[in-house]
């Protein structure tokens, strides 16, 4: 089991008002090298890299201070469709399996949520070779990842309906981690809890590996924040029917991939 190292809050942080924050977070210039933030960052954009990840730590702090392009700037600016992916997958998982579809079929699973993907993301490429890829990438970090594209996604939402005072490029997956940790971190805990517990009928397997997974620490006093429910459209309810064994095969050439 790894426990991401990440400073706890000194206070119990339960967040009720969103709009709140974000707008509170966004009006103040913090020093984000004294809080979990960069290191938040860092296991999500490093998650099977220790070397990369402490030096991405220094590099983000320079990055900060001084705006320099740098390595770790680029590389997080380079994941974003990785992490679109990856995000995708939890929240159709999750969707799959709060709205009881495939109960016949074993239930969820990272499989369904890909080949899924694949056909309502084909005018973006989104292959089920790619999708997989992205997973092997950054399935340790999934329920982080999930929260901030989540929660990128809400502000965004805000944002165009009454100006949050940023132009939407200051509103990327990089930003939003660095800005709102606790937030990231707080629905991150729902996505972990589900991820770890839930295990389709007759699996031997939850979403995330219980041994590998970068857990969030039990003393970091932040109250977990489940999100909305959501419902699949009744065309992707379709799609899934429709689809036959045969396509399982893609997981089977990723055999460290839940199934």
């Amino acid at each position: 089991m790894r426990v991401m190292e990440l400073p706890p809050f000194r206070q119990r942080i339960e967040i009720t008002d969103l709009e709140n924050l974000y707008r509170t977070r966004l009006s103040l210039t913090l020093d984000l090298r004294t809080s979990a933030a960069i290191p938040l960052l860092c296991y999500m954009g490093w998650p099977n890299d220790s070397a990369a990840r402490e030096a991405a730590i220094w590099m983000l702090a320079r990055w900060l201070d001084a705006g320099e392009d740098n390595h770790a700037a680029k590389h997080l600016a380079e994941i974003d469709e990785d992490w679109g992916h990856v995000a995708d997958l939890v929240h159709l998982h999750l969707d799959i399996d709060q709205g009881g579809h495939q109960k016949s079929r074993g239930g969820a699973s990272v499989g369904k949520a890909i080949y899924l993907l694949s056909k309502m993301a084909k005018s973006r490429g989104t292959r089920p070779a790619n999708a997989w890829k992205s997973w092997e990438k950054y399935k340790d970090v999934a329920h982080l990842i999930a929260a901030a594209i989540l929660v990128c996604g809400d502000m965004h939402t805000i944002h165009r309906k009454k100006s949050l005072g940023l132009n939407l490029q200051q509103l990327l997956p990089l930003r939003v981690v660095l800005l709102v940790p606790e937030l990231i971190i707080a629905v991150g805990l729902a996505y972990e809890k589900y991820g770890l517990a839930y295990v389709p009928k007759g699996g031997i397997q939850p979403m995330f590996n219980h041994q590998t997974l970068w857990r969030i620490p039990e003393d970091i006093n932040v109250v977990p924040l489940s999100p909305p429910i959501r419902k699949i459209r009744s065309q992707d309810t379709v799609v899934l029917n429709a689809r036959k064994a045969g396509n399982r095969g893609q997981a089977k050439r990723h055999k460290s991939a839940s199934f």
